[in-house]
């Protein structure tokens, strides 16, 4: 029976986590390896044949020394039982220009005679045929995130390819360029003597849930494809890679496998204490029943990542709380620790007037939630304009127009009465004297 393990988007380095602390960026780089661990024995259970990964295996094209270790020891377990490992080229994988090279061909060079037949770098729309164990023949065609024999047709670099194309109408250019692309698949996987037929994709497709990679989708140098211009293509499963988000796409045979970890809080496991089960991390195991190929999603144990929204943007309706330990206690509701081996990190937008921001002192708030137990908590302040309320107090007593000052003032009540008295108490001994 032939069984795949479909991943990708592992974007495996440090440098993702450097707007971290640093107790914080080591535990979210330990995130990466814990996840590899997890993906690995998933492959080895199920005895695979084939270990997908559609795209992006680091996050910057010249990975750390540490980056490039820790991935050579998940291969290496990998080859080591004869799993086929097949690695389509992400956006991240990519060169930046046709004098840079690519770190993942240079695997080839280091591994054993034995362990080279295992491992598939395609770097361009090419197609390898692998025999599963049982016998059977599957044929694997790859669709990168821009193809190398396009890169760098006439020009040194993809950002170069579309510059060209300014002089040209870009919609017709993209139109020509995906109607080559899919042209050639087409024509491989026609070609392909096996008894299934699997497209690796590293592509972004119009209406899915992008995750981390929204601040790409939709650029100027991104090729973007419709639903059914990918998920109706004639191949038994097709698998991919670009978008961070497990979900199945236009078709229950086309996939996004989705990052093994969350990379961002643009995919958090709780907004404001609700759960989101789209953003549960994990493989697709792709296994042989009745003569096709089903995929079923395997989940793995990932850190949560909380998103906490607080709003004391009008001080008359919602008013900053007078304790500390409340806006704690608002912010733990809706972020619960579920395990201390592995606790969250937060993200806490906060929306306040202008006249109660200085009262808000977020760092004791940090300090207070680590104490409790997160990992690591970040805040995003937004600071709001609050109407001024104009006083008519030419005709006053001295005394009643400062009292109806001071009870304007959009400030702690506490602190309100406080500053009254002091200010009736300065007047009635300057009056006195």
């Amino acid at each position: 029976m032939v069984k795949i393990l479909h991943t990708a988007d592992l974007h495996i380095g440090e440098d993702i986590f450097s707007q971290y602390s640093v107790k914080a960026a080591s535990e979210r780089f330990n995130d990466i390896l814990y996840s590899l661990e997890q993906v690995k024995d998933i492959a080895l259970e199920n005895d695979v044949d084939v270990v997908i990964i559609a795209g992006d295996v680091f996050n910057r094209i010249i990975p750390s020394g540490n980056s490039s270790l820790y991935f050579s020891k998940f291969l290496k377990q990998l080859l080591e039982n004869r799993v086929h490992t097949i690695i389509v080229r992400g956006n991240h994988d990519r060169p930046y220009t046709e004098g840079t090279s690519e770190l993942l061909k240079t695997f080839n060079i280091l591994l054993s005679t034995k362990q080279e037949e295992y491992f598939h770098y395609l770097s361009k729309i090419e197609n390898i045929v692998i025999t599963a164990k049982d016998g059977k023949k599957v044929s694997f065609t790859a669709l990168p995130y821009y193809p190398s024999e396009l890169e760098f047709k006439e020009v040194k670099s993809v950002e170069e390819a579309f510059e060209k194309a300014r002089y040209e109408k870009r919609q017709e250019f993209i139109v020509k360029l995906k109607e080559e692309s899919l042209r050639k698949v087409n024509e491989l996987r026609v070609n392909a003597d096996a008894d299934y037929h699997i497209l690796v994709a590293h592509v972004p497709i119009m209406g899915a849930i992008p995750g981390s990679e929204r601040i790409f989708y939709g650029s100027k140098y991104e090729v973007v494809y419709e639903v059914n211009e990918i998920s109706r293509l004639p191949f038994d499963y097709i698998a991919l890679g670009h978008f961070h988000i497990m979900q199945q796409v236009g078709s229950e045979r086309c996939w996004y496998s989705g990052s093994i970890y969350r990379l961002t809080f643009d995919e958090p496991s709780y907004l404001d204490g609700r759960e989101l089960s789209k953003s549960s991390k994990g493989v697709i195991l792709v296994s042989e029943q009745n003569g096709a190929l089903v995929p079923k999603p395997v989940y793995i144990r990932t850190r949560d990542l909380c998103v906490v929204h607080l709003n004391y943007s009008n001080p008359k309706t919602r008013p900053l709380p007078d304790n500390i330990e409340e806006i704690v206690e608002q912010v733990a509701a809706k972020c619960p620790i579920k395990d201390k081996s592995l606790p969250p990190c937060v993200k806490v937008f906060v929306k306040i007037s202008d006249t109660q921001r200085r009262m808000l002192n977020e760092y004791r708030i940090r300090e207070m939630l680590l104490e409790k137990g997160y990992l690591d908590v970040k805040f995003d302040i937004a600071t709001e304009q609050t109407e001024q309320v104009s006083l008519k107090t030419s005709n006053m007593p001295v005394e009643e127009a400062l009292t109806r000052y001071v009870e304007s003032l959009q400030i702690n009540p506490q602190l309100k009465k406080h500053v009254l008295e002091e200010s009736l108490k300065i007047l009635k001994e300057v009056m006195g004297e």
